[in-house]
């Protein structure tokens, strides 16, 4: 399941490998080496748990992305930011204590 969604008012598109839920929490992100020659940045997301790919960011989208891929896009107007705060943050933060404090105990 490939889904993009485009933000054009931070110039921000999102390509998702896979939905993800409140249960995923995204945990590394690979910024990709920028390039003199690329106009954008890339950012691939993981999740924690597995490390599993779960989508690619790009910034200046409508500098790297063709736009008749940005046209057929989702658009998120005013909303991207929000969702990567949410699945990165919130879902981690929202999680129960008990939860958390199983997982740290379980990595220590």
């Amino acid at each position: 399941m490939l889904h993009l969604t485009y933000d054009a008012t931070t110039d921000v598109a999102y390509l998702e490998f896979r939905q993800t839920g409140p249960s995923d929490l995204l945990g590394p992100a690979l910024l990709l080496e920028p390039d003199p020659e690329f106009a954008g940045t890339v950012i691939a997301d993981f999740t924690r748990a597995n490390a599993r790919l779960v989508g690619l960011e790009f910034l200046r989208a409508s500098a790297c992305l063709p736009a008749d891929l940005l046209a057929s896009a989702q658009r998120i107007d005013g909303e991207h930011l929000a969702r990567r705060v949410e699945a990165r943050t919130i879902r981690a933060l929202g999680r129960p204590a008990a939860a958390r404090e199983a997982k740290r105990d379980a990595v220590h």
